[in-house]
């Protein structure tokens, strides 16, 4: 790519200054994107050239793509064209350097032999981003896409993320792209331009003393301004136009005197297609198909690829090569059109028979020269269908990669054609088989046809159990017993060991999470228990329900011991099951913190391999539960948020509703209820809460939240709906919500007597699952209802149960009920000594609520307690927390970023804001000043 000459940058200033300034900030070490838009022709790309120059004598290393049409239908075509050579040259140690940690994940990328994740597409996004940054870290970065609007969604996708992750990242992205360009995948663009710090440079067309500064270069004179207007009349300031214009003007031997102005009208080349194509008729034959054969094969291209695809010979190649650069249809040394637009127009100038052939001929091409299916796909998806068995070969095996690269789309595309071809008879069923599990996923309404078409077709074993669970997932919203049944079949047909424990454990998940199948899990779990070798999945589910149900905690235990006895729950199910997910916490009912840990640590230890967003997700919200019941309330809202922002918006509305829900709980204990009911305000009251698992745990939550703002009767209907759910799934653990504890609470004052019942059914259910901690918070709901000597023996006994226990902070609130009704029972100086218990297990547990009220139950009983500023561990923000954790456990900042899935100056800005307030230096002295917060020291 040649620096652009001066005529080609008119009007262009302000862009080049704004180009200059973020290619600055780049190689100084804080990245950025810049979008230059504007319509055909305006002159985007002659800026795009024109930033590379920048770029380059700025010292960064520039890496360029050029996005078409053709290659849309090529997942990660554009990262194909800016990294594939980058990592095909890598020797080792460099190699080991670039694609370490998370960014092994890209690899898959580029070397098809490698193995996909259980969730590609975050996998792919997350492994792309950290090779850019450590190549940026090589050497600052210039990223450079021209026609992004052609981009395929893959590799746009990688842009959107890419885009908000470039703080501290030396690195600048620079495109052109149009606005509302017909087939542009206008949704993640527009989340590009959203990215933070994106400047977008929108291209205005030429003013008249541009334009006459841009004609007088072609006709050697100064135009008359009569000959201006009427050009800029009749190509509307476009560059590339007033170039075919001014071009045509020139060859009709005008000179822009003012009569000339009447003749401007009448010009042929007044359009960039009309001008192409008649200089190409008038260039001749070779010329014009050596033209087209550029067209067809892309960026791709050497002058012998051009040959087998033209049918010509080098020399003819060759000849026809210069003639064009000539003409000014290719650039000199490049084999690249001079504009985009040019290459479009000989692309609509060839006839579609020419077309067939040329593409025809250059997967052929590219085959003997070994090339990717996926890259041979591009050609292929655009010939007619022909019966041939490789081609289906070659459009399943391209899928497959579009699957492991995460551009499900691409890949229903590459199949929908392989089927079309068609597909041989004995592979017509799984061709099926693969597409109808694809729109499934992407949610295509054909899936369920498609794949009753493929149990029709004579699918068996483990292809049936596969079709059978697509159907399953795709009705389980619409008509769950019919999912259920679906995958009945396909466990009744699966063979393979490992997809028959996920098909059983997706089985009983489906009916845990929907109160309507209840009958349903029933028959499962009686099933279970019958067996005389239950699998790891009934096992597990098992032991859920014994902790649920208020059963014996040795049996609870009993139960996740076998679950887990041959490993396979972690190594199959792992923590993107929705089984792993429930044992753990399960162990947190059972108040097991101990081995609820060590089976997260395994879980998450998996999860790095496996890179799932998802499975990153419940990771978090499992470690918010653990940390709001046995350890820090600021650790669990750290937690609380990374696992909101893991799922927000990704189109899992159930796992969303979750991760509010618990960042609402978190709340609570933070003493901030106000700001509840604006977490929880995205979720939509509909009856679908009355059924599915967390819908208790959102009514319970919801209902202080309006009992706060003064809307008692509303918070106990959603009270009492959340108790008749749980009550419904015949559970009675009273830490499921805390439905019932709340209820009790808040019916104390109106109607004691239904309030006492309510916490007895409590007490006596945490009794019989022999749970002190569970015991200790529902002494302290009859306590209330209670008051008095009787209140303060209750919340003795509480105070008793709880103290072996791990729950400290519950401990706390015991300890503070149990000091505040002394006090209010007259005795002020009794009260002290349990609410500086109180106010200590506060410090410790990090619970700003607990820590309010027992400072002022202290003043109220006449003591003087030091009100501390906020400072130290507890004025560190969530986000700090977390990251402040993850380096007091010896992680590094890359380590922290990629497990967090944020940036490493993120994690740079984060620790120096906790260093401050913790009055420290040095990442050595981290352990010490965040000592105690979770261990009680």
């Amino acid at each position: 790519m040649s620096t652009p000459a001066p005529s080609d940058l008119l009007q262009r200033d302000r862009e080049e200054r704004s180009l200059s300034a973020a290619i600055e900030r780049a190689a100084a070490g804080d990245g950025g994107v810049v979008l230059i838009e504007g319509p055909a022709g305006i002159g985007k790309t002659a800026l795009l050239r024109q930033a590379r120059a920048l770029a380059m004598d700025a010292g960064l290393r520039v890496l360029s793509a050029v996005a078409s049409e053709l290659d849309r239908s090529f997942p990660y075509g554009l990262l194909h064209q800016l990294l594939e050579l980058e990592v095909a040259s890598l020797d080792d140690a460099r190699r080991e350097r670039l694609l370490s940690g998370a960014a092994r994940h890209a690899e898959v990328v580029f070397d098809v032999s490698q193995s996909s994740s259980s969730e590609p597409g975050q996998a792919v996004l997350h492994g792309l981003y950290w090779l850019c940054a450590n190549l940026a870290d090589e050497q600052p970065l210039a990223l450079l896409v021209d026609d992004l609007h052609w981009g395929d969604r893959a590799s746009l996708r990688f842009l959107e993320y890419l885009a908000r992750r470039l703080e501290g990242v030396p690195l600048v992205v620079v495109a052109t792209t149009r606005v509302a360009e017909p087939g542009a995948q206008e949704d993640l663009l527009d989340r590009v331009r959203a990215s933070p710090g994106a400047e977008q440079l929108a291209l205005e067309p030429l003013a008249a003393d541009a334009a006459a500064g841009l004609l007088a270069h072609w006709l050697g004179a100064d135009p008359d301004p009569a000959f201006v207007e009427a050009a800029l009349g009749a190509t509307g300031g476009n560059p590339l136009l007033l170039h075919g214009l001014a071009r045509e003007a020139a060859e009709a031997d005008l000179t822009g005197s003012a009569a000339d102005a009447a003749r401007v009208e009448a010009l042929t080349g007044t359009t960039v297609v009309a001008g192409v194509q008649r200089r190409l008729r008038d260039l001749g034959p070779d010329a014009t198909t050596v033209a087209e054969a550029c067209a067809v094969l892309g960026a791709r291209r050497s002058v012998d690829d051009l040959g087998s695809v033209t049918e010509l010979g080098g020399r003819e190649v060759r000849v026809a090569l210069d003639v064009l650069v000539k003409a000014g249809i290719l650039l000199p040394d490049a084999l690249e059109f001079a504009h985009p637009l040019v290459r479009s127009a000989v692309a609509a100038g060839t006839p579609p028979s020419r077309l067939a052939g040329f593409h025809t001929r250059a997967a052929a091409r590219l085959a003997a020269l070994g090339a990717r299916p996926d890259e041979l796909a591009v050609h292929l998806v655009a010939v007619p269908p022909a019966d041939d068995p490789s081609v289906v070969a070659t459009l399943r095996e391209a899928a497959r990669i579009a699957v492991s690269e995460g551009a499900s789309e691409t890949a229903v595309l590459h199949l929908r054609r392989a089927l079309a071809e068609p597909p041989p008879a004995a592979d017509r069923a799984m061709v099926l088989l693969e597409l109808g599990e694809l729109e499934q996923l992407t949610g295509a309404g054909e899936a369920l046809a498609r794949l009753a078409d493929a149990l029709g077709s004579g699918l068996t074993g483990d292809a049936a159990a596969r079709a059978h669970a697509a159907r399953a997932a795709q009705l389980l919203a619409t008509d769950p017993r019919s999912a259920l049944a679906a995958l009945e079949q396909a466990l009744a047909s699966a063979q393979d060991p490992d997809l028959q424990l996920r098909l059983e454990s997706g089985l009983l998940d489906s009916t845990v999470y929907l109160a309507s199948l209840s009958d349903r899990r029933a028959e499962q779990l009686e099933a279970a228990r019958a067996t005389e070798a239950p699998s790891a999945a009934m096992l597990a589910h098992l032991a859920m329900e014994s902790a649920y149900c208020g059963r014996p905690v040795d049996e609870t235990l009993a139960l996740v011991e076998r679950a887990l006895a041959d490993g396979r729950v972690t190594r199959v199910l792992g923590l993107s099951s929705a089984t792993f997910h429930l044992l753990v916490l399960t162990l947190r009912h059972a108040e097991r913190p101990d081995l609820a840990e060590e089976l997260l640590a395994e879980g998450e230890r998996l999860l790095g391999s496996d890179a799932s967003r998802m499975g990153a997700m419940r990771a978090d919200h499992a470690r918010t539960l653990w940390h709001l019941t046995f350890g820090s309330v600021a650790s669990a809202e750290a937690f609380a948020r990374a696992a909101l922002a893991k799922v927000e918006g990704q189109g899992a509305p159930l796992m969303e509703l979750s991760a509010r829900v618990v960042v609402a709980e978190v709340l609570i204990e933070q003493d901030r209820l106000a700001d509840v009911g604006e977490i929880l305000a995205p979720i939509p009251d509909t009856p679908i809460l009355d059924d599915i698992i967390v819908g208790p745990d959102f009514l319970a939550v919801r209902a202080l939240a309006r009992a706060d703002q003064g809307r008692r009767e509303e918070a106990l209907a959603d009270l009492g709906r959340a108790v008749a759910q749980i009550d419904r799934r015949g559970w009675k653990a009273p830490l499921k919500a805390r439905a019932g504890l709340r209820l009790s609470g808040l019916l104390a004052s109106s109607d004691p007597e239904q309030a006492l019942a309510v916490a007895e059914r409590e007490v006596a259910s945490a009794r019989g699952a022999q749970t002190p901690g569970a015991l200790g918070a529902a002494l302290r709901a009859r306590a209330r209802v209670q008051g008095g000597a009787e209140g303060i023996a209750t919340l003795r006994e509480a105070v008793g149960v709880l103290e072996p226990s791990p729950m400290r902070l519950e401990r706390g609130w015991a300890l503070h009920d149990l000091g505040s009704l002394i006090r209010r029972e007259g005795s002020r100086s009794d009260a002290r000594e349990p609410l500086r218990r109180a106010l200590e297990l506060a410090e410790q547990t990090e619970a700003p609520l607990l820590r309010r009220c027992a400072l002022d139950e202290l003043a109220a009983s006449g003591a003087r307690p030091r009100r501390s500023a906020l400072s130290g561990v507890a004025s560190l923000t969530p986000s700090e927390r977390r990251v402040a954790d993850l380096a007091a456990s010896g992680k590094t900042n890359r380590e922290i970023a990629e497990a967090l899935w944020v940036t490493r100056k993120t994690v740079e800005v984060h620790l120096g804001k906790a260093y401050g307030k913790l009055g420290i230096r040095t990442r050595i002295e981290l352990p010490d000043a965040l000592k105690g917060a979770v261990s009680g020291e």
